[in-house]
């Protein structure tokens, strides 16, 4: 299968209104220059300082079924795309909310909610003191675009939950982010995001936030580690082409996920680090 994803990167607003224009806006150009799959970043609803009171984010969070999802849903359906979003999601634990991505499809329909399982506790900043980590992994799920999987920004540190989506047979993974810039930080992403392709030999998708205190360089990834796109720091819309058949050449090439030694690591994965 072949089709379109186009990455927006963008500078969030503190208002959920001007960010949903915004993002009515992005699904609308991107339609318009092809895409199937428009990807918004992490925590795309509003820009909330992580050091701002737990309060704060419980006051701009909405339910999954809420507003500002309602209304990509429409535009999605409007304009016959999947679309992803990074929304503050409400949680059932007091002062705390989820950070989630959530897929729409062109029905209009969510598809899929991830929750952040791996909070960016690290540099500085604690998000475990305003969100709540999910307890289980969403996995990989079907869309009318091949089977997909989602994580979220700092959770490309860690390549366990990109095998899992891959061994659920996720063609492509896409990773809303806000990706703090900093001395190393783009090569961390970029490194990052190329080994869990290249590991997994599968697509994998990046639209992070830019401006303020944030890198920017979206990019897309093929299965062979190549990166297809990069959107440097501008904001804006960039697209790759996303050819599914591409995987199964490469894994002829590297069969990695046949050789997997699953009989010896299974019994090292709840091992901590001594």
């Amino acid at each position: 299968m072949k089709y379109r994803v186009a990455l927006a990167q963008a500078s969030t607003s503190e208002e959920k209104r001007e960010n949903l224009r915004a993002g009515l806006d992005l699904i609308g150009a991107a339609s318009e220059m092809g895409a199937d799959l428009v990807v918004l970043p992490e925590l795309f609803m509003a820009y909330v300082p992580l050091e701002a009171p737990p309060a704060r984010f419980v006051e701009v969070a909405e339910e999954v079924s809420g507003e500002f999802v309602a209304a990509i849903a429409s535009e999605a359906r409007r304009r016959k795309v999947h679309a992803v979003v990074g929304i503050i999601e409400r949680s059932r634990k007091k002062g705390r909310v989820h950070n989630t991505a959530v897929m729409v499809g062109p029905d209009g329909r969510v598809v899929a909610a991830h929750r952040k399982l791996q909070l960016f506790d690290s540099q500085g900043y604690r998000e475990s003191d305003r969100f709540e980590p999910a307890r289980t992994l969403e996995g990989a799920f079907e869309t009318g675009l091949g089977r997909m999987g989602m994580m979220t920004c700092y959770e490309l540190r860690f390549p366990e939950m990109a095998r899992i989506l891959a061994l659920q047979g996720a063609e492509l993974i896409v990773v809303p982010t806000a990706w703090l810039a900093g001395r190393m930080k783009e090569d961390h992403l970029h490194v990052l995001t190329r080994a869990r392709a290249l590991e997994n030999t599968v697509f994998v998708a990046v639209a992070s936030q830019t401006g303020r205190i944030f890198s920017g360089r979206s990019l897309v990834v093929d299965p062979f580690g190549v990166p297809v796109c990069d959107a440097g720091e501008d904001a804006g819309l960039v697209l790759a082409d996303v050819d599914t058949e591409r995987i199964a050449r490469v894994r002829e090439v590297l069969p990695t996920l046949e050789h997997l030694r699953s009989d010896v690591y299974a019994g090292y994965l709840g091992a901590r680090r001594r």
